[in-house]
């Protein structure tokens, strides 16, 4: 009679916690990274809005506050998507921060799985 296969270590209920807390901190961290590319997107816009407003003409250009368009001149709108880019690369400064201390806790929960685990368990994102 062949022997049963070995069912590898126990799941603990605290290792069902670190499973989990795992599965939570990856989609947060996906999260994050789409809140950063979006972030980034619209820095990107902005700077475009600031280099089209460098080629203008007149006097007075349409500014959007919304969904509304205001008129304001040039210099005045120059410095409102000026303080919007750097607004904008705060957030996305501080959004970087958090996904590098969520990485450190998925790192760590990771190497405290894999320890136990071994190559049972698949914590790639």
């Amino acid at each position: 009679m062949p022997a049963a296969p070995s069912a590898g270590p126990q799941v603990t209920r605290e290792d069902q916690a670190s499973i989990n807390a795992f599965g939570r901190l990856n989609n947060q961290y996906h999260e994050i990274q789409g809140k950063i590319k979006a972030k980034k997107k619209y820095s990107e816009d902005l700077e475009d809005a600031s280099n089209e407003l460098m080629l203008a003409d007149g006097d007075t250009v349409k500014y959007s506050y919304g969904w509304v368009f205001v008129h304001m001149d040039e210099e005045t709108a120059d410095d409102k998507l000026t303080a919007e880019r750097d607004e904008v690369e705060e957030d996305v400064t501080k959004l970087e921060g958090e996904l590098g201390d969520v990485r450190t806790k998925m790192d760590e929960l990771k190497a405290t799985l894999y320890s136990k685990f071994g190559n049972t368990i698949n914590l790639e994102e």
